[in-house]
């Protein structure tokens, strides 16, 4: 089955090579407006003819309704910049991205915690729960759900939940610096009250677009 991690990076990778071959050739200019009007009549075109795999179709629709309801500031080819040089750049030769292992994800914890951020591990997250942490950022994660998303070799073979209240965006951040892509579920109401829901995938390979990292020149 064909992974969204693959089909979408294939998808925008794609995209903006069209696009800089049709500047090339001086059938669209270089400049935001034309940018934006040629990615979304691909784009358009691109869910007509059916041309990728069905898992991509909710997000290239999305990316429609973008262009249309907002002109040159949807930003397509930001954002599909952003999305290819985010994936790609965690791949290795075989285009596969992280494997997930226990050993990364508490190196993960470790940088965390050297940022001033509470993790809590150790308990289980059944129900609605409180977790008071005085303002301190903070990331709970489920020791059950752990164990039973971790194989006996200690690599990461189902989705983990990660609840975290503080600056969502250094948590992207941190998390993209160990190798980990971050799907978002709520930013606000989970089971922990007060935290968002995030979660990570084995090998990356979420059902959506991740939240991506801080631009960095």
């Amino acid at each position: 089955m064909t992974s969204f991690y693959n089909e979408i990076l294939h998808v925008v990778t794609e995209g903006l090579s069209t696009l800089v071959t049709a500047q090339e050739s001086g059938k669209t200019q270089k400049n935001p407006v034309s940018e934006t009007v040629f990615l979304s009549a691909w784009v358009t075109k691109m869910i007509k003819q059916q041309c990728f795999d069905h898992c991509v179709s909710k997000t290239l629709l999305q990316w429609q309704k973008q262009s249309r309801t907002m002109g040159k500031n949807a930003q397509l080819k930001v954002q599909f910049e952003r999305i290819k040089n985010t994936l790609s750049a965690l791949n290795d030769a075989d285009d596969h991205s992280t494997v997930i292992t226990a050993e990364l994800i508490d190196d993960f914890y470790r940088v965390l915690e050297a940022a001033d951020w509470l993790v809590t591990n150790e308990y289980e997250v059944n129900r609605k729960v409180s977790h008071h942490t005085d303002g301190q950022a903070s990331l709970v994660v489920c020791a059950a759900q752990y164990k039973s998303a971790m194989n006996e070799q200690g690599t990461l073979i189902k989705p983990l939940s990660f609840y975290i209240r503080g600056n969502a965006q250094q948590f992207i951040d941190l998390a993209y610096q160990q190798g980990i892509l971050l799907f978002k579920i709520t930013d606000y109401k989970s089971k922990v009250k007060f935290h968002g829901e995030y979660v990570i995938y084995p090998d990356n390979a979420g059902t959506h677009l991740p939240e991506l990292p801080t631009v960095t020149n």
